[in-house]
């Protein structure tokens, strides 16, 4: 195992284990003890679906970082667009917009849409 990886599970198992401790020792901090409870155990997680992923082998290369950069900027050109016409569907009083749901629905179609495209150029093997 690489060190990057026993370090950032050190890392998590120190937090969930913090999130554990620190209702018993101070008192009305239990969100934050279920916060830290969750980012430690969602770092452990991600980190060995990581190391099972890519074991000793580089986890990037110079073409996964231009087909990722590629994915993220059309996910950014699509959110901007969405936004438009967001935009324009309140203005023209179309549909009655909440704060809320609009930043609900930017936060998901931009993340959605950033892995979507980068799947997408993956599968394709290069950008043209």
């Amino acid at each position: 195992m690489k060190t990057r990886y026993a370090i950032k599970i050190a890392a998590g198992a120190i937090l969930a284990t913090a999130g554990l401790l620190l209702p018993f020792l101070i008192d009305g901090i239990e969100a934050l003890s279920s916060i830290l409870v969750t980012i430690g155990l969602v770092t452990i997680a991600v980190v060995a679906m990581r190391h099972w992923r890519f074991r000793d082998e580089p986890e990037s290369d110079e073409r996964m970082k231009k087909l990722g950069a590629y994915g993220l900027s059309y996910s950014w050109l699509l959110t901007l667009v969405f936004l438009a016409i967001l935009f324009w569907v309140d203005y023209l009083g179309v549909l009655t917009l909440t704060v809320e749901s609009v930043l609900l629905a930017t936060i998901l179609l931009m993340g959605l849409s950033a892995r979507i495209f980068q799947w997408y150029f993956f599968r394709q093997g290069d950008v043209a």
